[in-house]
């Protein structure tokens, strides 16, 4: 009988862990670093390492500048209208070492007029990640998904 129930908890346990997964799906800024100085017109790198959750052959991206932290994204996957201050496209990123197709993500951004911004504030750099309608595995009838991540600026 004991040995039946170290079975069960253990297999309960096992099971919350399975059903209960504790990370991010979005992939993450790897430039600019949280914290980098900006100014109205001046340039800074852009790398971002994409999650690709559901093993898609490309993964759409999108990325922008905005004032605040974004906290949710509209049924497109878009950030909300009156949210951003620019808005830099949308990119693929080829993965399994598909054919590059255009366009690609950028390797550096330009930062819009932010003169209107005292030095100190802090303003958000972030991603959007998509994975296509039906293509994560177990959903072929299953709508687009998106994770986003941000990393915040300095205004110099």
């Amino acid at each position: 009988m004991h040995f039946l129930a170290t079975c069960v908890a253990a297999l309960a346990s096992f099971t919350a862990v399975i059903a209960a997964p504790n990370f991010k799906r979005a992939g993450s800024i790897t430039a600019p670093f949280s914290g980098t100085s900006i100014t109205s017109g001046g340039s800074i790198p852009f790398s971002y390492a994409d999650s690709n959750w559901c093993h898609e052959g490309y993964t759409p991206i999108t990325i922008w500048l905005s004032e605040a932290a974004p906290t949710g994204l509209n049924a497109t996957g878009d950030l909300p209208d009156g949210t951003y201050l620019e808005y830099y496209g949308r990119y693929l990123i080829n993965n399994f070492g598909l054919p590059v197709l255009q366009p690609l993500p950028p390797t550096s951004l330009t930062i819009p007029d932010i003169s209107s911004f005292s030095a100190g504030s802090t303003l958000f750099l972030s991603v959007v990640e998509e994975a296509q309608p039906g293509t994560c595995p177990g959903g072929v009838s299953q709508p687009a998904q998106y994770e986003f991540t941000s990393v915040s600026l300095s205004v110099a």
